[in-house]
């Protein structure tokens, strides 16, 4: 049944959008011919339809073809429906599924980190996190894997002070250490919290990207510590690293922008 309701058509005329849009000034119609691997005639008739329908432009005659706003517009208003937490939520879901851990997302502001979703786990011994909460980038895992990929000017900012809060015995509260410790973050690809904020639980974040590569968010997965084996720490670590680079090719993919 599939196969029957595949229209090779659609595909093609697809392709032809696709390599017109990897070029900011158009291309000629034998370049796009050569890149879908279509001949010339077919290419030219699927073109000419385009530009009748707005989504394809041709501003000289016999001249390069190249995408219009009208095809642009169709990106931005599925962007403006789908918002982060649409896109990330069945990452989430499946990764809150996949663990039977506690999943949670956050985003990035200009001055702070948020939490914005959450998905508990079904275990009864569980860490609660509360949507609004901030994320303090010296101690926490969305706040880290989100800090360690801003610049210099960026963290400042997300800095309150200059003495950094103490939650626990564990929290780190020296500027040069958190340094060390982002640093470690941005080579790695993500972050610990290791009971830093709360006594007995480990959290591991990722970062998230957006259609331009900028840090928009991140997300993370939380356990007890007497759940959190070293194997079972690998598998977090694994899985949230996944999961943040599925959100952030999705985001890429409808044009999102923080």
């Amino acid at each position: 049944m599939p196969a029957k309701n595949h229209i090779d058509l659609v595909v093609k005329t697809l392709n032809v959008l696709e390599s017109l849009a990897q070029s900011e000034h158009g291309k000629a119609l034998k370049e796009v011919a050569a890149e879908v691997g279509l001949v010339k005639s077919s290419v030219f008739r699927i073109l000419f339809t385009l530009k009748q329908a707005g989504y394809v432009e041709q501003p000289e005659a016999n001249g390069v073809y190249r995408l219009t706003l009208k095809t642009a517009g169709l990106t931005r208003r599925n962007s403006e429906r789908m918002g982060f937490v649409t896109v990330a939520r069945p990452h989430l879901t499946r990764l809150r599924d996949e663990l039977d851990e506690s999943v949670a997302l956050a985003e990035r502001r200009d001055r702070s980190i948020v939490l914005i979703d959450v998905l508990e786990t079904s275990h009864p011994l569980r860490l609660t996190f509360h949507i609004g909460d901030h994320c303090p980038i010296h101690a926490t895992a969305m706040g880290k894997a989100v800090a360690a990929f801003l610049s210099t000017r960026e963290v400042t900012a997300l800095l309150d002070k200059s003495e950094l809060p103490q939650y626990t015995q564990n929290t780190n509260t020296r500027v040069r250490d958190l340094k060390a410790d982002l640093g470690r973050v941005h080579k790695l690809g993500y972050s610990v919290n290791d009971e830093e904020t709360v006594s007995g639980a480990v959290v591991i974040g990722a970062p998230i990207f957006d259609s331009k590569k900028s840090v928009c968010g991140a997300l993370s997965v939380n356990t007890p510590t007497v759940r959190c084996s070293a194997t079972k720490k690998k598998r977090l670590i694994a899985a949230v690293i996944d999961a943040g680079n599925q959100i952030s090719a999705d985001l890429s993919d409808i044009g999102f922008v923080r």
